[in-house]
């Protein structure tokens, strides 16, 4: 269906909460590079899903020594995420504590609503969503628990990256503690026309580690979880499986209400393209009867089909050129496209001010210094392309 190695064909199956035993086993038989699985499970974030089924339903077909790997990973995953959840509860009651409106996005939240369990996906970064206007005290309260926006901003810097994009990082523990403040669901660089400010006003309750914490509602969070696919180009297998197992697992779904706020934030294709990866990774019955009317000409079903032919081959950041192709094809609009490319072109973020230190008032100046650096950064990596194909044929 989606490959015929049986090792891609296992993370394809091991990505539920209810599995395909007699395939899972009849694949597992035919596995011939455990290195390669363990090492494409960890790059998809499927290490701990991997672990569950291999160690609940094949254990007499799996190598001892790989089990004991996955678990080893599997027991240090679980540990992280109990460490982040604990400072997920601080800071989320120390916002509540401010009146500061919350979200939690994705994490151990979308663990527990996808798969019954908050350690099965890869613990990571702590994400919360607060309204823009509420940033300084956001940042404030932070502070006040020992948390240090990085990397640290000029008041001219924040206040354009804050306009133009939509999160900054705040650290403790040495990096061991991240949380990722967002202010907007998407930059501006990447049109998505869902406004946090409408999704904190329809809020759901999710118990975690027996505290009741708000997160998106299931219809916002499937568009939003659609629209991150799309942005990152559904580079890693897991987002696909969350994606349906909170599809499969949710209590209902407003499929309607959910095409049509896709409407309004651009988002159909993205919608489309999810449903269809969806489809084709959890089966047709896991999608609604509106994917039907939402990709008429089945341009998503062949977009799935190409993301899924190629999911375990990508590896680093898709660089500018594949990326303004790969918007055309899953905006609604072309316009939205060009918009986004233009954007990434000439607004400055992060990377710009770490390379070059300008005065306040010459800020403006970014805006001509990103084109630039950009042009030198792809110039250098096309002649090292260049370079290294003509020495492979010699």
């Amino acid at each position: 269906m989606h490959s015929s190695r049986a090792e891609h064909e296992i993370l394809f199956c091991t990505g539920r909460r209810k599995v395909d035993l007699e395939r899972l086993r009849q694949l597992i038989k035919e596995v011939g590079d455990w290195d390669y699985l363990l090492i494409a499970a960890n790059a998809h974030g499927l290490t701990p899903l991997l672990h569950k089924q291999l160690h609940s339903h094949a254990p007499d077909l799996t190598p001892v020594n790989v089990l004991s790997r996955l678990k080893l990973q599997s027991v240090a995953n679980a540990q992280n995420v109990l460490h982040l959840v604990g400072k997920q509860l601080k800071v989320y009651r120390a916002f509540k504590d401010e009146n500061i409106p919350v979200a939690i996005l994705k994490g151990s939240v979308l663990s527990q609503m996808a798969y019954g369990d908050l350690s099965l996906r890869h613990a990571g970064d702590i994400d919360v969503l607060i309204s823009r206007a509420d940033f300084d005290r956001a940042k404030t309260t932070l502070e006040a628990l020992g948390y240090q926006m990085t990397p640290s901003l000029t008041p001219a810097q924040l206040a354009s990256h804050v306009r133009s994009h939509c999160e900054i990082q705040f650290v403790r523990d040495d990096w061991f503690t991240v949380v990722d403040l967002h202010w907007a669901l998407a930059p501006k660089n990447f049109v998505f026309k869902l406004e946090t400010d409408e999704v904190t006003s329809r809020l759901q309750r999710v118990a975690v580690a027996g505290t009741e914490i708000e997160t998106l509602s299931t219809e916002d969070l499937i568009l939003y979880l659609s629209m991150h696919g799309a942005k990152h180009l559904w580079r890693a297998l897991e987002w696909i499986t969350s994606l349906a197992e909170l599809i499969r697992n949710a209590e209902s779904i407003s499929w309607d209400v959910v095409v049509e706020r896709a409407e309004k934030a651009h988002a159909t294709r993205m919608l489309g393209l999810a449903l269809r990866l969806v489809e084709r990774v959890s089966g047709s019955g896991n999608v609604p009867h509106a994917l039907s009317a939402i990709d008429k000409n089945d341009a998503m079903q062949k977009l799935a089909d190409e993301v899924l032919s190629q999911i375990f081959n990508l590896s680093g950041a898709a660089v500018s050129t594949e990326t303004n192709l790969y918007n055309l094809k899953i905006m609604d609009h072309k316009r939205d496209a060009v918009v986004s490319a233009l954007r990434a072109v000439f607004v400055p973020t992060l990377t710009d001010w770490d390379s070059l230190s300008l005065p306040a008032p010459l800020h403006s100046l970014y805006y001509a210094y990103r084109p630039l650096r950009l042009s030198k950064v792809y110039t250098t990596s096309l002649w090292r392309k260049l370079s290294s194909r003509g020495a492979a044929c010699l």
